[in-house]
Order: structure tokens, then sequence, then C-alpha cells
């Protein structure tokens, strides 16, 4: 692969991962300030709701991405990474819902940790499913 033909991509890839960061940062950002205005004894809770909230989001976007794109070659690969890869990709994170699980376990709520970790695996997969059977 030449230099040119890996640059595109991964500038894609960066730019529509960006982008999703910038998203997810902005639903926990959201979350903290409504929690502060409106429910502040909710406040520890919308950290994990925001993260949760991002990551269904971006398995249900993958969906229609994948559904719709798929990895079509020329133009149609390079929507797919930016979007797929960059994108989806910056919008889930599952290093900070797995920090979010370990911070539920040390603060004793055992029940509630086992749940989101089992409600972020289960909806997330209907979400991509519900995604690609609306795209298609």
């Amino acid at each position: 692969m030449s230099l040119g033909a890996f640059l595109l991509p991964a500038l894609l890839v960066g730019v529509g991962g960006g982008a999703g960061s910038v998203v997810r940062w902005g639903v926990a950002e959201f979350a903290d300030r409504l929690a502060a205005a409106r429910a502040p004894q909710w406040a520890e809770l919308m950290r994990p709701a925001a993260t949760f909230l991002a990551n269904i989001l971006a398995c249900f976007l993958l969906g229609l991405v994948v559904a719709r794109i798929g990895s079509a070659g020329g133009a149609g690969e390079l929507t797919y990474l930016a979007l797929s890869v960059g994108f989806c990709g910056g919008l889930s994170t599952l290093s900070t819902a797995a920090f979010d699980i370990v911070d539920l376990v040390r603060r004793r709520t055992f029940s509630l940790a086992l749940a989101y970790l089992l409600l972020s695996i289960g909806v997330g997969m209907a979400a991509l499913w519900l995604g690609l059977v609306i795209a298609s």
C-alpha cells in the first residue's frame, strides 16, 4: 500500500473519530449539567448513563452504516471507514464503560454494576440489529 493510499483513509478515520469523540463528550457534559441543575442526587449515576447512551447510539448508527454502505470499494469504502471506524468508534467507549462498572463496584452497588454490564451488551447488540433492520 502506498503512502497516499494510506493517508486519506487514516485522515478520514481520524476526522470521524474526532467528531464522534466530541459528540460523546457533549452527551456526558449535557448529562452532568442536567443532573447538577435538576437532580443533584443523581449526579453520580449520570456519567454511566451518558456513557451507556453514547454506546447504544454508536451501536445503532453502526448498524445503519453497515446496512447502507457495507464495506464497499472506492468512495463507499472511504465513507464506511469515516463513519464506522471513525465516528462510531469515537462515539462508543468500552474503556469508559469498564471504568463506570469498576466505579459502581467500588461504591458497593454490585447489582447496578452487573445490570449496567449486561444491559450495555444486550441493548448494544439490539441497537445494532435495529439499525441493520431499519436500514435494510
